[in-house]
């Protein structure tokens, strides 16, 4: 790779393409400094060509923060840290469906991750790509007055919003939800978080995992999270990645969303490392 780096925004609302850096080598504190810089700008960064091994995407990991075991999904043989996020051989799976609608990664938790870090290791011929929102953007949206309001309240997130009802009543499904929610009780948010390094401010509510606003009544719950909902899916907020083999990406969690577009009908692998979260406002 050459030795000039450069920086290459992706679209106006988000996301920016590092050119020039090999991530196979030791990041020295300037490239450090440089991804960590340009991470907290755009939100979420993305690197072509950088077929480095699962060692070396552990060490790479590692310089943003200590990786987290997921809880619950099997992880790369000889290393945990490592998420094999594997499709069928004629596309996305029955259990995909939680990455195909907008979410940020483990709302569900206490303190949800910081970042994570996805590798393309087997791409399919056409589609597969990874769309990105800006939350923070979003909030800048929003009238004052909305803003205002929605600063003082808070929402819960829980990890059984994955389940369908189908599920849930199915044979073993009731006792597969009361695990569930006792390994991963639900857990507040504020509906404005704020960045513990930049200071901005983000709408932090997703489909995937919130499931009601605190202290409103069912009606007004629905109605505002759908509000926020239709805010968030502008498009003027997104960009979309298109995947090639050995391409990066890495967003920030606590600012972002995404969504793994399901359409395509060939095998999709994709190695993927948790950074865990610091507690913030």
């Amino acid at each position: 790779m050459t030795n000039k780096i450069r920086i290459k925004p992706y679209t106006g609302a988000l996301g920016a393409e590092i050119l020039g850096i090999d991530l196979s080598k030791t990041l020295s504190k300037k490239h450090f400094n440089l991804i960590k810089n340009t991470l907290n700008e755009y939100h979420v960064i993305f690197f072509r060509k950088q077929d480095i091994s699962p060692v070396q995407l552990v060490t790479f990991g590692k310089n943003f923060g200590k990786l987290e075991i997921h809880p619950l999904i099997p992880t790369l043989k000889d290393f945990p840290e490592i998420i094999e996020l594997k499709s069928a051989d004629d596309g996305p799976g029955p259990y995909s469906r939680n990455s195909r609608i907008w979410h940020s990664d483990m709302t569900y938790t206490k303190i949800p991750p910081m970042g994570a870090i996805l590798k393309a290791i087997t791409i399919p011929e056409s589609g597969g790509n990874t769309m990105f929102l800006n939350a923070c953007l979003a909030y800048e949206q929003l009238s004052k007055k909305m803003k205002n309001f929605l600063s003082k309240l808070q929402a819960v997130h829980s990890i059984v919003m994955t389940n369908t009802k189908e599920e849930i009543l199915s044979e073993q499904g009731l006792s597969r939800f009361a695990k569930m929610q006792k390994a991963l009780p639900p857990v507040e948010h504020p509906v404005i978080k704020i960045h513990p390094e930049t200071g901005k401010k983000c709408i932090y509510v997703n489909e995937a995992f919130t499931s009601h606003i605190t202290g409103l009544n069912h009606n007004e719950s629905d109605s505002l999270l759908d509000f926020l909902y239709k805010h968030l899916h502008n498009p003027d907020f997104q960009c979309r990645f298109i995947w090639e083999k050995n391409s990066i990406a890495f967003w920030d969690n606590q600012v972002t969303q995404h969504f793994a577009v399901g359409d395509y009908n060939t095998k999709r692998i994709m190695h993927r490392l948790t950074i865990e979260g610091t507690k913030s406002n």
